[in-house]
Order: structure tokens, then C-alpha cells, then sequence
């Protein structure tokens, strides 16, 4: 390949290297706070009806057995409904575009002008096809996310 054809190839790897690299990050993100929420969703409540029905015990007050219910009710449909699924989800997503980058990166190094270009093509629509799968079965993120994942990315503090 000449040396045009070989600076084109190298430059759509890398825009799918960098692609990865901010998807992988802000899905990360997204699922450490969506475990923290999922998780507090049923912590909270839980401890709140404990609480409620410890009171409802030594008081013998209708309203703290009711609180105590109702609480109750709220954890255990939290954790019926799975609040840390979403979670599990965007990790998932952040793993794959992650093995997808690193697959990428070994493509880069072993590009030379010396390679097929037709070789080169393939392997390149072969990868651009990875992340399209990757890119039509994710969940969708949190804008969010993404912020703190291109900021953390701006201040070298992902990789």
C-alpha cells in the first residue's frame, strides 16, 4: 500500500481507537453511578422500614408499622425489579468497547506500508463492524456520563 492509502487506514483505526476509548469511559461511569443508585434504592428503604418497625415495637404506633410497610414494599419491589441491572448492563457495554479498542490497537502496530491493502480494508470493515454491533445493542447513557468520562479522559486520568 502506498503511503496515502497507508495514513488512511491508520487514521480510521485511530478514530475508532478513540471512539472506544471515550464509550469504554463514559459506560464505566455510567455504571458506577447507576450501582449507586440501584444499590441505595434498596438500602435506604430497608433501613427505613427496620427502623419503622423497631419504633412500631416499642411504641406500639399504627403509623410506624405503616411507615414500616410501605418501606418495605418499596425495597424489596427495587430489588424484585433488579436496581443494579442497568449497571451490569453499561458494564458490559464499557468491557466490550474496551476489548474492541485494545483488538484496534494491536491492528495500528502491526500496520505497515508494506501490508495488502485490500488486507488491510477487510480487517478495517471487520473492526468497524465490531463497533457497530457494540454501538446497536447498548443501553443507553446517561449525557452525564459522558461528561465526566471526557473529562477524566482530557486530564489523562483513564486509559
Amino acid at each position: 500500500m502506498n503511503d496515502e492509502q497507508f495514513e488512511a487506514i491508520k487514521n480510521e483505526f485511530e478514530r475508532i481507537q478513540e471512539n472506544c476509548l471515550y464509550s469504554a469511559q463514559a459506560y464505566f461511569e455510567a455504571a458506577k453511578r447507576a450501582e449507586f443508585w440501584g444499590r441505595l434504592m434498596v438500602f435506604v428503604p430497608a433501613c427505613v422500614s427496620a427502623l419503622s418497625g423497631f419504633m412500631s415495637a416499642m411504641n406500639k404506633t399504627p403509623t410506624w408499622g405503616a411507615v414500616s410497610a410501605v418501606a418495605g414494599a418499596v425495597a424489596a419491589t427495587a430489588s424484585f425489579l433488579g436496581a443494579t441491572k442497568k449497571a451490569a448492563d453499561f458494564q458490559s457495554s464499557a468491557r466490550s468497547y474496551t476489548s474492541l479498542r485494545h483488538n484496534v490497537h494491536v491492528e495500528i502496530a502491526l500496520l505497515s506500508t508494506a501490508r495488502d491493502w485490500i488486507d488491510a480494508q477487510s480487517t478495517l470493515r471487520s473492526l468497524n463492524s465490531s463497533y457497530v454491533q457494540i454501538v446497536s445493542t447498548d443501553v443507553p447513557m446517561p449525557n452525564r456520563a459522558f461528561n465526566v468520562a471526557r473529562k477524566r479522559i482530557q486530564q489523562g486520568m483513564a486509559s
